[in-house]
């Protein structure tokens, strides 16, 4: 969940109701620094504060919302982006409505990454790499570049990209596979998210629908969709082999 880290909240003087925060305890309960609240206030991510006196208090709306920016940015989405979403949701949104936003953008297969520069690379691969070898990774996704001299790495994806890379074929047939894969992965997810705003996201925005249900349609209809795709992509292949090797 976005919204409820399990985190109980002291009684100190500064803050008498439950649901208001100084900025230092708005800090603690979302894991950020209070430069980084004040950084995502300036940018105007956050709806300002209440002031009493010199006092500045923040309440659930403001942890929500902070919750739900940290969430988007451990999947990776820039400041861009996360502006994008946010501009979306209601300031007095509820927490099941944050609760859908973050279900609903947060990556099909979520996986932690990690920053490696070109020796770190080379390393995890066990030889050095070409610069048309990183830009497949690149182009696969299991790199993405970061500054001029680093990249996130996904390992699960870099694992299996790096051992394409140990077959005897030319880089470029792996660059033309990955292109073919892209292209039509691509126009599937289309398909897909289509289905997905008429079946599912349109009911819920007419208010057919609540929001456990979305979350809970969601929580399925991913493993679902990746399954039927893995199937149908073998039995596509079967046929494909048979046509055009079998057959000649």
């Amino acid at each position: 969940m976005v919204y409820a880290r399990g985190m109980a909240l002291p009684v100190t003087a500064m803050s008498s109701a439950v649901d208001e925060f100084t900025i230092d305890e708005l800090a603690a309960r979302t894991g950020m620094t209070v430069r980084t609240v004040r950084f995502y206030a300036t940018e105007g991510l956050l709806p300002a504060p209440q002031r009493r006196g010199r006092v500045a208090y923040y309440n659930a709306r403001h942890r929500m919302r902070l919750d739900l920016i940290r969430t988007l940015q451990e999947h990776g989405y820039t400041l861009a982006a996360i502006e994008r979403v946010l501009a979306r949701i209601a300031i007095d949104a509820s927490p099941a409505e944050y609760a859908v936003h973050a279900a609903v953008l947060a990556p099909w297969l979520p996986e932690q990454t990690e920053e490696l520069d070109r020796a770190a690379l080379e390393r995890r691969a066990g030889r050095s790499l070409t610069d048309e070898e990183i830009g497949y990774l690149v182009q696969v996704g299991a790199l993405e570049p970061v500054g001029d001299a680093a990249f996130r790495a996904s390992p699960a994806a870099l694992g299996h990209a790096v051992e394409l890379l140990k077959l005897p074929v030319p880089t470029r047939v792996l660059h033309d596979s990955a292109r073919i894969i892209d292209e039509h992965a691509t126009a599937v997810a289309n398909g897909l998210t289509e289905v997905f705003v008429d079946a599912v996201w349109g009911p819920y925005q007419r208010g057919e629908i609540d929001h456990e249900q979305v979350v809970a349609m969601l929580a399925r209809l991913r493993p679902l969709a990746v399954q039927g795709l893995v199937s149908a992509f073998g039995r596509a292949a079967d046929r494909a082999a048979r046509r055009g090797l079998v057959q000649d």
